[in-house]
């Protein structure tokens, strides 16, 4: 993550317990950073089509992925291929894919990042110990840079884990789902 460290997130959220007058410094460097990294996603815009333009520039609150949970990270050359044995697999044809799911918060959305002409794959996932579910946890921040050509786009978890991908091409999807049961209900 080149703009949203876990440090910085940390101290602003008063994660590390340092105080007031700490948190309350760590909160000015929080929103100064999140200006840099909005100046330097206005140069992206033409970089990825018109709805992933509008989640990462305008994706705030209940329109974010801020505690989502992630659903499904799939990464290899096959991505899509069945291996039935109908068709072969072309093997000076495929390129790196990724494919990265999330549920919203409130368990109204799915998010789908599909990442095509992979060229760089960092993960670093922690499983949360102290948690009953033993889970991945809470997402907490993610974004969008410019990578030299290339894109990059990268996820932090409350853990400290992280997802970072750079690639040529990005593919997004937000799907709405109709709930059926109280939001609550997530927590039994």
């Amino acid at each position: 993550m080149r703009y949203f460290t876990f440090e910085l997130i940390a101290a602003a959220n008063d994660w590390v317990r340092k105080g007031t007058v700490a948190r309350v410094e760590a909160e000015a460097r929080l929103t100064s950073v999140t200006k840099k990294y909005q100046h330097q996603l206005e140069r992206l815009e033409s970089r990825v089509s018109r709805e992933a333009w509008q989640f990462f520039r305008y994706g705030f609150g209940s329109e974010s992925l801020h505690d989502a949970r992630l659903l499904s990270l799939q990464v290899g050359d096959g991505l899509g291929f069945i291996a039935d044995g109908k068709e072969p697999f072309q093997i000076n044809r495929r390129r790196a894919a990724l494919s990265i799911e999330f549920l919203n918060y409130e368990q109204n959305a799915r998010y789908t990042f599909d990442l095509r002409q992979v060229s760089h794959l960092s993960c670093d996932l922690l499983v949360e110990k102290e948690s009953y579910a033993r889970s991945l946890g809470d997402l907490y921040i993610y974004e969008l840079t410019a990578a030299g050509q290339e894109l990059e786009l990268g996820f932090l978890f409350a853990s400290g884990a992280t997802i970072v991908a750079q690639f040529g091409k990005l593919i997004f999807r937000k799907r709405r789902i109709k709930r059926s049961y109280e939001l609550g209900e997530m927590y039994r």
